[in-house]
């Protein structure tokens, strides 16, 4: 009886040994999946382009001081289109762009912004690239009001560009 018992219990451990492997490798990684963004030089229109936030006003450190790398930097229309790399791959990761309430008086006038980016604490080692698209439309409508003017110019100085100061122009 007891080497049935001994076999019994080893049956039942490879038995369990082998459904906690399969649980690990359906937890593991080993391609990319669905929601992995593609650089914004791709024109892949099924390309995945996360929508990032904006703040206008001091926002201090309210929404994260994680690294990032600063791609591209580009503007289309009202929207600023982003490529940021960054580590992680385990928790979702949000970036606000940061805009200064106030203008720089030049001619175009100018204004700060800033990308915050928050990790929510990833601990993860992959380097991710993703793309994000941000609406201009509160800083048209921040020179609006300020210059009562419709149509305007403003060079946007976005900390870190790769490119230095971006072009924001619209018209009626």
């Amino acid at each position: 009886m007891k080497i049935k018992n001994v076999i019994v219990v080893y049956a039942l451990s490879i038995f369990v040994f082998s459904i906690g492997c399969q649980q690990l490798n359906d937890q593991v990684k080993t391609a990319p999946d669905d929601t992995v963004s593609i650089s914004v030089d791709d024109v892949n229109p099924d390309a995945i382009i996360y929508t990032g936030t904006v703040f206008i006003g001091d926002a201090g450190n309210k929404f994260g001081t994680d690294a990032y790398t600063l791609n591209t930097a580009t503007i289309t229309d009202d929207m600023l289109n982003i490529s940021v790399s960054y580590g992680g791959g385990c928790e979702e990761h949000q970036l606000t762009l940061v805009v200064s309430d106030t203008f720089l008086e030049s001619f175009p006038v100018q204004l700060h912004i800033s990308l915050a980016h928050n990790a929510n604490n990833d601990a993860c080692e992959a380097w991710l690239t993703d793309n994000y698209r941000f609406d201009l439309t509160p800083i048209k409508a921040m020179y609006q009001k300020a210059y009562r003017q419709e149509a305007g110019t403003i060079i946007l100085r976005l900390k870190d560009a790769p490119d230095g100061e971006l072009v924001y122009e619209f018209t009626i």
